[in-house]
């Protein structure tokens, strides 16, 4: 075999083969996002942006679907665009100095947390299957990420 055919078969063998299982994988995502606040800054941003535009552009205008309450859903949707804001900032100006604005953020979130959980239980009659699938599935990704961001606080000796 030549070194050119051994090289392609090298390259179609690695294509194939996972040298990780996938929860080693989350596990190591998860690991780089704890030793790097900046990037736990733009992660939250993001899952900011995505909520706002669920809230205001989905929920917002399909209430029957959903079953809950517009206003709330365009509260939610408010407090979701200011913590987006909040978290592009943090990444894209802060270098040093961010354990205090971490702080912020976890408090905030957590506060989201518990706002949307009892709006979620105050609206429990009238959410419809749709409604329980989307509050939940935010409400286990806020907690996920206050975990991450947690430890990313602990974790770190910056203040």
């Amino acid at each position: 075999m030549s070194p050119l055919q051994a090289a392609r078969c090298a390259r179609r063998h690695k294509r194939y083969t996972n040298p990780l299982p996938a929860s080693e994988k989350k596990l190591k995502f998860i690991e780089k996002l704890i030793n790097n606040p900046r990037k736990v800054f733009l992660f939250d941003a993001i899952g900011a942006f995505i909520s706002s535009v669920l809230l205001f552009g989905v929920l917002g205008q399909l209430e029957k679907y959903f079953g809950m309450p517009r206003s709330v859903v365009y509260n939610l949707a408010g407090v979701a665009v200011c913590l987006f804001a909040y978290s592009v900032c943090c990444h894209r100006f802060v270098k040093t100095k961010w354990k205090p604005l971490l702080g912020v953020i976890i408090v905030s979130n957590s506060i989201y947390f518990l706002i949307s959980l009892g709006q979620v239980i105050k609206h429990s009659e009238k959410l419809t299957e749709l409604g329980w699938i989307y509050f939940i599935s935010e409400l286990i990704i806020i907690a996920t990420l206050v975990n991450i961001e947690i430890r990313t606080y602990l974790n770190q000796t910056n203040i």
